[in-house]
Order: structure tokens, then C-alpha cells, then sequence
């Protein structure tokens, strides 16, 4: 389910970090890495967890590709669900690729956080984007 605007979680935060994204071909993995520890240390299902670092990891791959500037992820493990944030510099919404063919090797991410987010959607900025999503864990 996609959807422009905030979340309609308003639960506590429990715990939470912020990442820098450098446009690095290791971005992703220590990405990946950094919320494995939050969601481990937060001790949210084995299910659960890989499904997030898989959103995520769609989420950084976004960022560091087609975005502009500074960029950071915000990973946030709520009472509910666990929130994801990727903030850049472009301004350019992104949109689901429905012209993917089955050969394709890219083009995937937000179909991918389409189907797996509990809900997700881009807030615009003055200065660029953020594009999140959620997942329920509870």
C-alpha cells in the first residue's frame, strides 16, 4: 500500500539510528549491517528483521543511485513497526517501474517495497525527499 505523506503510526520509539549513505559500492552492506545490529539489539523476529533489512537495502539502493547530494538513513524500531527513512537532495518522486520485464535485472525496488512495507510513501522537502515505509511487527 503506497501513499503520499506521513505514517499513521504514532507508536514510541524504542530504539533508533541515523546513517550517513556515502555513493559507495559499500553503502548497501553497511547499511544492511548497522540495522541487523539495531534490529538484533531491539530483538525483533528473524522473519521480521530480514524482511526490513530487505526494504531497506531497496531504499539505499534508491538513494545512492538516483538521488542527489547528502543522503541518510533513519531506521527507527517502534512498539508497532519499524520504520525506515531515506532522505536525499532530489526532488524527483519515485514511482513503481511497471514496465519491468521478467528479464530485467533492475528496476524492482519499489514493486519489492510495495508488496513487502506495511505502508510506505515519499514526503516531499524543501530540499529534496524523503521516501519511507513501514513494517508491523506487532
Amino acid at each position: 500500500m503506497s501513499c503520499t505523506g506521513g505514517s499513521t503510526s504514532s507508536h514510541s520509539t524504542r530504539l533508533s539510528t541515523r546513517m550517513a549513505l556515502e555513493p559507495s559500492a559499500q553503502t548497501g552492506s553497511l547499511a544492511r549491517r548497522e540495522l541487523r545490529q539495531l534490529l538484533d539489539t531491539a530483538q525483533v523476529d528473524r522473519d521480521i528483521s530480514d524482511t526490513a533489512v530487505l526494504l531497506a537495502t531497496e531504499l539505499v539502493t534508491n538513494a545512492v543511485e538516483h538521488g542527489r547530494g547528502s543522503a541518510y538513513l533513519d531506521a527507527a524500531v517502534r512498539d508497532r513497526a519499524i520504520r525506515l527513512e531515506v532522505s536525499d537532495s532530489s526532488t524527483v518522486v519515485p514511482r513503481p517501474n511497471t514496465g519491468v520485464s521478467e528479464l530485467d535485472e533492475r528496476g524492482r525496488g519499489l514493486i519489492l517495497i510495495d508488496a513487502l512495507a506495511s505502508r510506505w510513501g515519499v514526503l516531499p522537502r524543501p530540499d529534496g525527499k524523503t521516501v519511507w515505509c513501514e513494517l508491523d511487527i506487532a
